[in-house]
């Protein structure tokens, strides 16, 4: 199948990209290289791929709606996995606007492209972040999500809104699936794995958050592909 994966050099989009070029699928790769953490990065990821058949990739941000009209134009995906995002709760507290630029207007503008080429399913990534102060314990699909404590959950919970609604209009068969803590090999060097990691190596001090009364499960890369290739 034809299927375009955005955010490919990002950690969890390269893993899925992977998959699905082994599985023997085209992919088309979209995603904008940006320097929220180190591009070489991002670069080793996209060589990694490259040295796949199949794979496509273009260099731009989703706020170019040419481009990606133009990129969904001329692939035609049959399935669409919407992984691009800027991430990172505290990172939204000093930058909210490129929160609002990538999450919402980037997702309108991928949906407005998808409206005049609607694909077979459109899956698209959200995050555990949008339960925000729901008391309710654990989480739960079904739990209410009126409650973003941070901007980046905002913009998802927003981002999930937006494809509910194109789903209802214009008959995209969509799914949102809302990721919670991911770790694994190629990971985001901000997460806590790689930072305590780090502390270690050096001696230092480990940063504990929430007067270290925080518990939580982490999902390994691997398990999660899984199952978003299983959706």
């Amino acid at each position: 199948m034809r299927l375009l994966v955005t955010g490919t050099a990002g950690f969890i989009g390269f893993h899925l990209a992977r998959r699905l070029l082994d599985d023997g699928h085209e992919v088309l790769g979209f995603d904008g290289l940006t320097d929220y953490y180190d591009v070489t990065l991002k670069q080793a990821r996209h060589a990694e791929l490259e040295r796949r058949n199949g794979f496509h990739p273009v260099i731009g941000m989703l706020e170019d709606l040419p481009l990606l009209q133009k990129s969904v134009a001329e692939f035609a995906p049959e399935r669409v996995f919407h992984l691009a995002a800027q991430a990172g709760v505290r990172y939204s507290i000093e930058h909210p606007e490129t929160y609002i630029s990538s999450n919402i207007v980037g997702t309108f503008h991928l949906l407005e492209a998808l409206r005049a080429y609607p694909p077979k399913h459109l899956l698209f990534a959200s995050t555990s972040s949008i339960y925000g102060a729901n008391p309710d314990k654990p989480f739960s699909e079904t739990a209410r999500t009126d409650f973003p404590l941070s901007v980046y959950a905002a913009t998802k919970r927003g981002a999930e809104a937006l494809t509910h609604s194109y789903a209802h209009l214009f008959g995209i068969p969509t799914t949102c699936f809302r990721f919670f803590t991911v770790y694994g090999p190629w990971g985001r060097p901000d997460m806590a794995l790689y930072k305590f990691v780090r502390a270690i190596e050096a001696g230092e001090p480990i940063d504990v958050y929430a007067e270290g009364k925080q518990t939580r499960d982490f999902t390994h890369v691997s398990d999660l592909i899984e199952g978003v290739v299983r959706l």
